[in-house]
């Protein structure tokens, strides 16, 4: 069941909007306030799509608009009996989905207004959601390749002192204690490999690195970086 908020001071014409709701909607909650106080101490975000008036005794539907800017709220329809441009642009400018003028004809209109508005309102909304994951995926993904890039060049720092060594070794005839040094570089470095691995594994498994924290990726490397590295 749809939950509808109308904004109207005119009761007849509110009476006229929830007839024509109903037809068009049949089982629907339609919550009605007089004023833009009233209007604001409603929960916002429970209702389905809000109908606001431009003309009420207490401020402009557009005054509305702009103190509902930081609250959650479904749809907004402005319903004017002015058929005048500014109105419509500045409402939605200010935040307003849709905007219908009180004519004969808006009872069979505004049901049909209301469908189209609130479809088109959660469709974007969908929309923009899966537009952030997309690019949150292509973050983890990229994120991933960086931290093997990172990886591999501090264990390839680590290796490639050990093979040197060890072609050192096979290509000359050193004595105990030059083939002992060696010996030391090898170990050391090996050490080193392990100690890496170690600082990484602990890394990942005390969760300071979080994919969806790094919107910026030279950030999350440096804080990759730096347990790594640190000697």
């Amino acid at each position: 069941m749809q939950r509808i908020l109308l904004i109207e001071d005119d009761s007849d014409q509110a009476l006229l909007t929830r007839e024509a709701l109903v037809d068009g909607f049949g089982d629907v909650e339609i919550i009605i306030v007089q004023c833009g106080e009233d209007a604001l101490k409603q929960e916002l975000n429970s209702f389905d799509v809000i109908l606001l008036d431009y003309n009420l005794p207490d401020m402009t539907g557009l005054d509305v608009l702009k103190k509902m800017s930081d609250r959650e709220h479904g749809p907004v329809i402005m319903i004017t009996g002015e058929e005048v441009l500014e109105i419509a642009v500045e409402s939605l400018k200010e935040g307003a989905d849709d905007f219908i003028i009180k004519t004969i004809d808006l009872p069979q209109l505004l049901p049909h207004v209301v469908q189209r508005t609130v479809s088109g309102f959660y469709w974007r909304r969908n929309m923009e959601a899966m537009e952030i994951r997309e690019r949150e995926k292509k973050i983890q993904i990229e994120t991933l390749k960086r931290i093997m890039m990172t990886l591999a060049h501090h264990l390839n720092n680590a290796v490639m002192p050990i093979i040197f060594s060890a072609e050192l070794c096979q290509r000359n005839q050193y004595s105990q204690e030059k083939a002992g040094n060696l010996v030391d570089t090898c170990l050391r470095e090996a050490r080193r490999i392990n100690e890496i691995i170690e600082r990484f594994e602990k890394f990942i498994e005390d969760e300071e690195f979080k994919y969806m924290d790094y919107l910026d990726l030279k950030d999350a490397m440096f804080d990759l970086e730096q347990p790594i590295s640190r000697e």
